[in-house]
C-alpha cells in the first residue's frame, strides 16, 4: 500500500537551506529535481520574498555558494524569480531514492525543508528516521497523511504561492487588507463595516484604500480569467 508522509529536515549541506536561514524572508520553492553529471543535483526553483532586496541577497549568495553550477536566472518579476543550477547532491536526497520518491514543490524556509513523500515501505517512520539523520542532516519531523490531509495540504501548497504572488504584484500588503476586511464583515452581505471604518482599522487613508482594494480585485479576478482560457 502506497503512502503520503510530510517530512521536516534541516541539511547542512543544502544551498536552499543556508541561504533560506540567512535570509529569513526569503522562501524557496523547487518545482523540479533531476540527476545530473558527477553526482551532482539539477534544480529548478522559484524564489519568493516580500523584499526584493531580499531577492539580490538570495541570489548573491547562491552563485558564491560553493560548487554551484550552471546558474540560469530563467526570469524576475516584482518580488519573484525562476532559476536553474546544478549542486553537489546532498545527503538526503541521495538517500530519498532507498525510501520512495519526494513529490513537487518542495518548500524551503528559515532554513528547514518540507516534502510530501511517496513510499510503500512499511517500516518507513523507522527507516526515515535512520536514513534521514546523519552528519550533515536533521529529521525534524515525520507524519503520515490520511488522504483528506495530503489533499488539503497540498492544495493550500499551491495557494500560498499564488498569494504570494498576487501580494508580490499588488503593493506586498494584499491579504492584510482583505484578512482585515473578512474580519470587519466588508463582505458580508450586508456589509458590516464600510470603507471609512475599515481605513481607520488597517490604518490606510480611506482613497488609497480604496485603489488598494479596486487593483487588488482587479488583479484575482484578471488570474481567474487566465486560468479559464
Amino acid at each position: 500500500m502506497v503512502n503520503v508522509y510530510n517530512i521536516l529536515i534541516g541539511q547542512d549541506d543544502c544551498p536552499h537551506t543556508l541561504i533560506t536561514s540567512q535570509v529569513p524572508g526569503l522562501v524557496i520553492y523547487v518545482m523540479n529535481t533531476s540527476d545530473d553529471e558527477n553526482n551532482y543535483q539539477k534544480t529548478f526553483s522559484i524564489f519568493i520574498s516580500k523584499r526584493k532586496e531580499d531577492l539580490k541577497e538570495a541570489l548573491d549568495r547562491l552563485k558564491n555558494y560553493p560548487n554551484i553550477k550552471g546558474l540560469d536566472l530563467l526570469g524576475r518579476k516584482e518580488n519573484m524569480m525562476s532559476l536553474i543550477y546544478s549542486f553537489p547532491k546532498t545527503s538526503a536526497f541521495r538517500n530519498v531514492e532507498k525510501l520512495g520518491f519526494r513529490m513537487h514543490p518542495v518548500v524551503i524556509r528559515n532554513g528547514q525543508e518540507r516534502w510530501f513523500f511517496i513510499s510503500d515501505a512499511n517500516d518507513l517512520l523507522s527507516r526515515g528516521k535512520t536514513l534521514l539523520n546523519d552528519h550533515v542532516t536533521k529529521l525534524i519531523t515525520i507524519k503520515k497523511l490520511t488522504t483528506n490531509e495530503f489533499i488539503n495540504t497540498y492544495i493550500k501548497l499551491f495557494n500560498s504561492i499564488w498569494k504570494m504572488k498576487i501580494d508580490s504584484e499588488t503593493g506586498g500588503d494584499a491579504y492584510e487588507i482583505i484578512s482585515e476586511a473578512l474580519k470587519a464583515g466588508y463582505y458580508d452581505w450586508p456589509r458590516q463595516s464600510n470603507l471609512s471604518e475599515l481605513s481607520k482599522i488597517i490604518k490606510v487613508p480611506r482613497s488609497t484604500l480604496t485603489y488598494k482594494i479596486r487593483k487588488l480585485e482587479k488583479r484575482v479576478f484578471s488570474e481567474l480569467e487566465e486560468s479559464d482560457a
